[in-house]
């Protein structure tokens, strides 16, 4: 499958927490796009996605109790702008094709589809659509 040219990267939860934790499991080419030329954006979808794991089981590593002041405040100082999910977005959902089970990967797909983005993650599932995704 081939997938489109890209105006930027979209991060997946995972990324963007590792990118703000400086965790080694971040990849060497995740962390290069990153801080490649092309624009690096996070979304609402990955705060509802923490507060659901973090209303269970958690993270493998400390998230502060006050990480939803800390992580915007953080993506903002450097320069992740926001993106959050539209109604356009909600309605790509509906016709995605059900290769990934995950809501929050599926409405990322989405928002990556309709701003031109490609996806900064480790979760191979989502080669399954024409997104372009980097690990």
């Amino acid at each position: 499958m081939t997938t489109p040219a890209v105006t930027g990267w979209l991060l997946d939860t995972h990324a963007m927490l590792w990118m703000l934790h400086a965790d080694k499991r971040l990849s060497k080419k995740a962390a290069d796009v990153i801080d490649g030329k092309l624009p690096v954006y996070h979304s609402a979808v990955s705060f509802w996605e923490m507060a659901i794991k973090l209303s269970g089981k958690g993270f493998d590593f400390e998230v502060d109790d006050d990480w939803s002041r800390i992580y915007p405040e953080e993506l903002k100082r450097i320069g992740v702008p926001l993106l959050i999910p539209m109604i356009d977005d909600c309605r790509l959902v509906q016709d995605l094709p059900k290769h990934h089970g995950d809501p929050f990967d599926r409405m990322l797909v989405c928002q990556a589809k309709r701003h031109g983005l490609g996806i900064i993650s480790m979760d191979e599932a989502l080669d399954a659509y024409a997104v372009t995704r980097i690990w």
